[in-house]
């Protein structure tokens, strides 16, 4: 239902105000402690971060190799794993609450990794699958005259260039459901903003001279870029907000939070890039108000971050817990059809399927039907959640109606329903705090296939500072039958967002067939289509379908994990965009975290494989990236407990495997396609006079191939020589 790929429009259009995932404009730092003394700004460290940073050396030469700087953080247990183990060996009835993509995820998990566990799948209505959703419409009277209209996200951003590696997990799905083969690469085209009165073209990412002219000359003469000039100066010259931050402590400003547009006009100095272009991505993203919801948990993410912590030139800040699940996908079962399916996709700026993502809920669903341990009770529709004599109880309005007991729950509903469904009331009065907005999805088939012509892309968003022409109350429009073209029947396909942050509060909401005039009525003026134009229209009412992470949501987080712990003794565990990101990729990565949580009984690492030398982990590496580090918890929100910045560590972009930004050592396939070799790798070497002992891509067991790892277990382990230059 949203733009997938909307930190694309932002970046291009700041470029030079602030550093993307890619680049840093900040000067070297040192690396002694992981917070510079001496910087342009300085910040003291506390007492409790000093002696964290003396405690938490390097662990020796080999390490510091690796170029590894890990920011001050809180000690931690440790303990042996093993793939394969879980904590409790005795048969366990685990349900989960809601079919959407999160739980389908999270029942894979459970399914593939707790085989002790009968696993109960409980969905309200008769599908799976949440908000993916689609139908075939019949638009004509031939046989053949149908087009798929789908009603919520169809096509995802590969996250080759993302600061996370929660992709993974989608990678790890493809291949242990063998649907590789079947995902589709598509273009993304241009991009648009409607403003003030007409369809304003966004500047393309490929640098050519016909782009830079355009980009000037759009720059020049649209009131879009207004203030774009003055934001720029404010956040790369003066930096006023980035010398307030500085005078403060690094906990006290990574603790503060604030709103996506506080956050920019503090930094811009000017609103007037936030009320035209923030807000309008924000639209596309959540259909929410940007100076509602939080800066720190959006896609101004790392943004954020880095006005608070820049970091050492050439370094990437992100989280610990992305670096250890890269080592566990690395160290399970698929590890050689994730690597190439990771190595691939930086090539790509939309992927989906023929049919959208139904392809994906599809395979899922019927992977878990034909599971033992797995039932799916569709129409049963939870109406309590309870917990009693050590056992959760579950009762459906279905034919059955009965209560079940169940050792562990793992719920993906939205938050605030969770809060209306437990029993007694009141017991999580945070998660009762939260907010979501209501959509109406409006999908418009014209038979006239060129109502796009000379408006080619992606689609438009219309920002909150569109004076006087968004009476329907658009967020934006999607332009289907260009983005996703298929052999279905010519013609023109849009799909239209409705509502949002505008609709919040309302009783009563707009009847389909009134949301459906609305939608033809804004294209028509928007895109210049004729009242005369046949059309075929499909709307549907999606409530509370967006979570809203509004300003202190990660406060609200981390005293619902305390509600949770003391309502259920650690037998209730939440995932889903309530608690996390906004997407099917973080969806799906929550409904890993909480699968593999209750299935092995304790937090991540998850895959350990016995042997070291076919480990993606080395024995230094164990100690480092191998301890547990237990952002999930028995409620999911363990990780909202937490400082914000101890679990922060800042690697080498050249070295970060599998994503757009590794050099050549860090990669595991060349670029014919086929997986890199020794001699390769050797020629590398001494093309770059680099030392004998340098470590990338060889040293893991990935390097070389599935063909070259069953040498290596057959010769013993051996087979990973050194380089010698």
């Amino acid at each position: 239902m949203a733009f997938k790929q909307p930190e694309d429009v932002f970046i291009i259009l700041l470029r030079s105000a602030y550093r993307n995932a890619r680049h840093s404009a900040y000067p070297s730092t040192p690396l002694s402690t992981g917070i510079s003394k001496s910087r342009t700004f300085a910040r003291p460290l506390s007492s409790v971060a000093a002696c964290r940073a003396i405690r938490n050396r390097p662990i020796g030469p080999r390490a510091t190799r690796t170029r590894t700087n890990r920011l001050t953080q809180t000690p931690r247990l440790t303990f042996a794993t093993v793939r394969g183990e879980n904590e409790n060996d005795k048969p366990r009835d685990i349900a989960i609450l809601g079919g959407g993509i999160t739980g389908l995820t999270a029942a894979h998990y459970l399914a593939r990794y707790a085989p002790n566990a009968n696993i109960t799948l409980y969905e309200g209505s008769r599908r799976l699958g949440g908000w993916i959703n689609g139908e075939l419409k019949t638009v004509g009277d031939g046989e053949y005259d149908k087009v798929l209209f789908q009603r919520g996200p169809r096509v995802l951003r590969p996250g080759g260039w993302s600061i996370n590696y929660s992709e993974l997990v989608f990678y790890d799905v493809l291949a242990s459901l063998n649907l590789r083969s079947q995902v589709l690469s598509f273009s993304s085209g241009s991009r648009y903003i409607y403003y003030p009165d007409h369809l304003v073209r966004l500047p393309s990412q490929i640098i050519t001279p016909d782009n830079i002219k355009f980009a000037i000359r759009s720059y020049l003469s649209e009131p879009l870029y207004d203030g774009i000039t003055k934001s720029i100066l404010n956040t790369y010259l003066f930096k006023p907000y980035a010398k307030q931050l500085a005078s403060e402590s690094l906990e006290d400003v990574f603790a503060r939070d604030e709103s996506i547009g506080e956050f920019l006009v503090n930094t811009f100095q000017d609103d007037r890039v936030v009320n035209n272009i923030a807000s309008a991505i924000a639209h596309g993203i959540y259909g929410g108000d940007v100076y509602k919801l939080s800066a720190k948990q959006s896609f101004l993410e790392h943004m954020w971050r880095r006005s608070r912590y820049p970091g050492p030139s050439g370094k990437q800040i992100l989280e610990e817990k992305e670096m250890t699940l890269l080592h566990d996908i690395m160290d399970g079962d698929y590890r050689f059809e994730v690597i190439r399916i990771a190595e691939e996709m930086p090539r790509f700026k939309s992927i989906g399927f023929k049919d959208g993502l139904l392809t994906l809920v599809d395979a899922l669903t019927k992977d878990l039907e034909h599971r033992k341990n797995v039932t799916i009770k569709r129409r049963s529709r939870v109406t309590s959640l309870a917990h009693k004599n050590g056992k959760m109880l579950v009762t459906t309005e279905d034919a059955s109606g009965r209560t079940e007991p169940y050792d562990k729950v793992v719920c993906t509903l939205f938050s605030k329903h969770l809060a209306e469904l437990v029993e007694p009331k009141g017991l999580l009065p945070s998660l009762a705090d939260t907010h979501a907005v209501t959509m109406m999805v409006v999908n418009l088939w014209y038979p006239n296939p060129n109502l796009l012509v000379g408006k080619a892309g992606f689609g438009y968003l219309v920002p909150t500072s569109t004076p006087n022409n968004n009476d329907e109350y658009v967020l934006g429009v999607l332009f289907d039958s260009w983005m996703q073209p298929t052999s279905e029947i010519p013609g023109t396909k849009l799909t239209v967002m409705l509502g949002g942050h505008y609709w919040d509060g309302w009783e009563h909401f707009p009847s389909e067939e009134m949301g459906k005039q609305m939608a033809i009525q804004a294209v028509q003026r928007h895109l210049d289509i004729g009242q005369d134009e046949k059309v075929f229209a499909s709307a549907r009412l999606c409530r509370d379908c967006l979570p809203q992470h509004y300003v202190g949501h990660r406060e609200r987080m981390s005293k619902a994990h305390y509600e949770l712990l003391t309502a259920f003794k650690g037998q209730l565990t939440v995932a889903g965009p309530s608690y996390t990101s906004i997407g099917v990729i973080p969806a799906m990565r929550a409904g890993f975290d909480a699968g593999m949580r209750v299935a092995r009984g304790h937090g991540p690492p998850f895959f350990r494989r016995l042997d070291p030398k076919d480990s993606w982990f080395p024995s230094w590496e164990r100690k480092k990236w191998a301890r547990p580090n237990d952002h999930i918890g028995q409620t999911g929100l363990e990780g909202f407990t937490q400082s914000p910045i101890s679990n922060l560590c800042a690697e080498y972009r050249s070295e970060l495997y599998l994503k757009g930004t590794a050099d050549q050592f860090h990669r595991f396939i060349n670029n014919k396609g086929e997986w890199m070799q020794l001699d390769e790798y050797r020629e590398l070497m001494i093309d770059h006079d680099l030392p004998d002992d340098y470590d990338g891509a060889i040293g893991k067991p990935g390097f070389g191939g599935p063909k070259r790892q069953r040498n290596r277990a057959a010769n013993g382990g051996k087979g990973n020589e050194k380089k010698k230059s």
